[in-house]
């Protein structure tokens, strides 16, 4: 790999001392407490059924092996934002991102996002796709490219909220609980497209930006802000091209289709016959959950999200297999994700390792097999 196709230097990251990762934990399992014990007090589900209700296992099964396809497409959908950046930092050498790199670094960091606290996991993608050397692509690229994916993904899941909603059947709804449910919708509507709207406005004035980040800022430190503004601005500009933002905007919706799918075959599999549309709430509601601080591996705003979906959409009398649903969901996204983790690592160790090899089998022949 050439000298000009090398990422530019990234600032050194300030690592946590250790009294406050000890403090950062300890914060992530009182939450979890806390929240466990409502949902156990207050909540329509049981933490774990008293009795297992799967009169469908093979629609289980058959939850288990989307798995595959929804881990593909999620990993998928960063090649339309640093596909680009890698074909201009190579001079063409290579036309796009490394596949093991894109697909290890997802399935590896799928994991870490689910288990770290306080989402603390979305930064491991990032980090490993930055150890790959790929041309162009550095932290900042990465980290990026992430953020767009999160405010799509976040006003994806507020329209299914709402679409979910307005043609769900909702047996238990209670007017002050459907109004704390839209209320919630709404604040993060507005977050993410707020979100939506600074990303854009950067990526659209890129050296509007930086001249307005070196003007603010004084210094050495301004140089480098506006530098990785302008790096952050380049990633993002590459989606204006209807080539690249559509697709990215289709393998999108599709991710979050398969979503609804595998989670509404768990539904059938534990015998509540719910249809789409209820299946579309529960994810969003539980999505828009997941997003308060829990404990490590989701314990905790994982199960506040699901009491309240069963609550709207299910009876007394079905507590046992909304609680079957509930446990067996959180445990296919668990161990769905650490299954797969494996594979990745692997494509991860192949990709170092023929990097590492000598220009032989350097970007460009990697540029060929992708």
């Amino acid at each position: 790999m050439s000298e000009g196709s090398q990422a530019p230097p990234e600032p050194k990251r300030r690592e946590l001392s250790l009294g406050r990762r000890v403090a950062l934990w300890l914060g992530s399992l009182v939450a979890a407490v806390v929240l466990l014990v409502l949902v156990s007090r207050f909540g329509m589900i049981d933490l774990w059924p008293r009795q297992v209700v799967l009169p469908r296992p093979w629609l289980l099964f058959a939850a288990c092996f989307v798995q595959l396809p929804y881990a593909a497409f999620r990993a998928a959908r960063l090649r339309f934002a640093l596909d680009p950046v890698v074909r201009e930092h190579s001079g063409g050498a290579q036309r796009r991102l490394d596949w093991r790199v894109l697909h290890g670094s997802g399935l590896v960091s799928f994991p870490a996002v689910i288990l770290l606290p306080f989402r603390l996991g979305e930064l491991t993608r990032p980090l490993l796709i930055t150890r790959a050397n790929e041309p162009g692509v550095g932290f900042t690229e990465s980290l990026s490219a992430i953020a767009v994916e999160r405010v799509i993904d976040g006003l994806v899941v507020v329209g299914m909220l709402f679409v979910g909603l307005a043609f769900a059947d909702l047996i238990g709804a209670e007017p002050d609980v459907m109004a704390g449910i839209r209320g919630s919708g709404r604040i993060m509507a507005l977050t993410f497209l707020l979100g939506l709207g600074v990303l854009l406005g950067g990526a659209a004035r890129p050296d509007w930006l930086e001249g307005l980040i070196r003007r603010t800022v004084p210094g050495r430190l301004g140089e480098r802000a506006a530098a990785a503004a302008g790096r952050v601005a380049s990633t993002i500009s590459v989606l204006f091209d209807w080539r690249r933002g559509a697709p990215f905007l289709a393998w999108s919706v599709i991710y979050w289709g398969l979503t609804v799918f595998q989670l509404w075959l768990v539904l059938l599999a534990c015998g509540l016959d719910l249809g789409m549309a209820e299946a579309a709430a529960v994810v969003a509601i539980v999505g828009l959950s997941i997003q308060v601080p829990g404990g490590p591996a989701q314990a905790g705003s994982f199960q506040v999200g699901m009491a309240v979906a069963m609550g709207l959409m299910t009876t007394a009398a079905q507590v046992d297999a909304a609680s079957t649903f509930a446990a067996f969901m959180y445990l296919l996204q668990l161990f769905g994700a650490c299954v797969l983790a494996l594979p990745g690592a692997l494509m991860l160790a192949r990709a170092r390792r023929d990097g590492a090899s000598g220009p032989e089998t350097g970007s460009g022949d990697r540029a060929e097999s992708a």
